[in-house]
Formats: C-alpha cells, sequence, structure tokens
C-alpha cells in the first residue's frame, strides 16, 4: 500500500483535510495541530462547549482540571 511505502518519510502529524469519517478519535485529531495549539482548543472548548456537544466531527475534546 503507498502508505506504507511512504511511511519512512512521515512526520507523525496530519491535515485536518486528509482526515476522514473514521478519524474522529481525539488522538488522531490531535496530530493535526501543535501541542500548544491543541492545548488552546481544549481549553476554549471547556469554556464554549463544556459538555462537549460538538463532538461528532473531529471531536476535541474540553480541557479537565
Amino acid at each position: 500500500m503507498l502508505l506504507d511505502e511512504i511511511r519512512p518519510w512521515s512526520t507523525g502529524g496530519t491535515n485536518l483535510n486528509f482526515l476522514g469519517v473514521e478519524d474522529t478519535d481525539p488522538a488522531i485529531v490531535r496530530t493535526a495541530y501543535r501541542p500548544d495549539g491543541f492545548a488552546r482548543l481544549t481549553t476554549l472548548k471547556a469554556i464554549y462547549d463544556p459538555g462537549n456537544m460538538f463532538r461528532v466531527n473531529f471531536n476535541i475534546p474540553p480541557r479537565t482540571g
């Protein structure tokens, strides 16, 4: 498979444009952001969507604690 062949050159990250419906897990979504950017988004999510109502697409869970 092509992805297996080019894996040695992977950065480990991804782009949101290339994620599909099977890639909604927060661990996968996290790879599309720098660590500080993802942390900022989880903080904003805790403020504006603490119940994680908007989680169906690319889920970024609210920061806890």
